[in-house]
């Protein structure tokens, strides 16, 4: 191997350098993945108690229901930056 293409091998015990700007992309990524399906299933949960006069457990039942959409996007999140990258 030249000398240059030993320079920009870098070891395995390297750690890899990550840019802020991918740091915040992935930050953004997390936070819709998290506010939109809880603001959609509450808002559909407001509107469901108000129609039917269910009081706030429609509502209640929207959180919920939104949080747990927001832990299965955010899982398929981290699965995909976790992935081992194939080496060839």
């Amino acid at each position: 191997m030249s000398k240059a293409a030993d320079s920009t091998t870098k070891s395995p015990s390297e750690p890899a350098t990550v840019s802020l700007s991918t740091i915040a992309l992935d930050l953004l990524g997390t936070a819709w993945r998290i506010a939109t399906p809880v603001l959609i299933f509450v808002a559909m949960g407001l509107f469901a108690d108000r129609a039917w006069d269910t009081g706030p457990w429609l509502t209640l039942l929207g959180m919920v229901s939104g949080f747990g959409v927001a832990a299965l996007l955010v899982k398929e999140q981290i699965k995909k930056i976790t992935k081992p990258e194939d080496t060839v």
